[in-house]
């Protein structure tokens, strides 16, 4: 083993766990969209709408968790449910505008913490975090696609 990983590893519980605190007291982030919400709302926006599958899916969450997260947003009105033209039988997920306002807003009081907290690096340095980051979510998302593969041999 790498001797970084060790360091990898308790760098890694501690920026969930700071980023967490950061989120709940950070007056800022007061009344934005908690982060199942707002990963699920980014992806019917960036992507369009989606069925619950896709959705859980794209979260790495089983469906019935999703079908739970769709139920209170759609109680905010932040999505709608609708049926697929092609498949009458199947539910798809939409973006309200309510939706997209609230996802705009949160992005944008995220973007100005991360801003601030940010502010002494350099360009390049948060270049260079946003590939590692972006490098680490893509890793830890094919090992659990690799996880799940040798599961379903045993």
């Amino acid at each position: 083993m790498d001797p970084a990983i060790p360091d990898v590893e308790r760098q890694v519980a501690l920026l969930l766990r700071l980023a967490d605190r950061n989120r709940r007291r950070s007056r800022r982030l007061a009344g934005m969209l908690e982060r199942s919400a707002y990963l699920a709302l980014g992806r019917l926006v960036d992507d369009g709408p989606a069925g619950i599958n896709e959705i859980a899916d794209h979260l790495r969450l089983d469906a019935s968790t999703v079908t739970r997260q769709v139920l209170q947003m759609e109680e905010a009105g932040y999505v709608s449910r609708g049926r697929d033209e092609n498949d009458g039988r199947r539910s798809v997920i939409a973006a309200t505008p309510v939706g997209r306002t609230a996802l705009e807003a949160t992005r944008r009081a995220r973007a100005d913490v991360y801003a601030e907290v940010l502010a002494e690096w350099d360009p390049s340095d948060l270049d260079v975090l946003a590939r590692s980051l972006t490098r680490l979510n893509a890793s830890l998302d094919a090992s659990l696609d690799a996880s799940a593969r040798s599961v379903g041999q045993d």
